[in-house]
């Protein structure tokens, strides 16, 4: 078996060698986590499993009850940096290397107008 997933990997073929991923757990070690089919978010402090390892900012929202979308402001936590903002239609890869959390916080009633 181990020559069989050495092949795969040498061959450039990722293997799925994870049912759940906690990306805060691989944040904290400095390790890009491995492709699995779940990954292990939280968004204010609430854990959420996500299938897709690059959802949308309206997709994580949506996830943890956020709803309408566009009425949040979503903000993610990479190891060592400053939170950034994320847009509603962005793409968040989360097999990025220092993935830690997620912060949403209602829009100002006057933001956007």
């Amino acid at each position: 078996m181990e020559d069989h997933v050495r092949q795969m990997i040498d061959d450039g073929v990722e293997l799925v060698v994870e049912e759940v991923v906690d990306l805060e757990e691989y944040a904290k070690l400095g390790k890009r986590p491995p492709l699995a089919k779940g990954y292990r978010i939280k968004v204010n402090g609430q854990p959420y499993v996500v299938n897709e390892p690059t959802p949308t900012g309206a997709a994580i929202l949506t996830l943890a009850g956020l709803v309408p979308p566009q009425d949040y402001t979503l903000r993610i936590k990479l190891a060592g940096h400053r939170p950034e903002k994320i847009g509603l239609h962005e793409k968040v890869d989360l097999r990025r290397p220092g993935v830690e959390k997620f912060k949403a916080l209602p829009r100002d009633q006057t933001e956007g107008q």
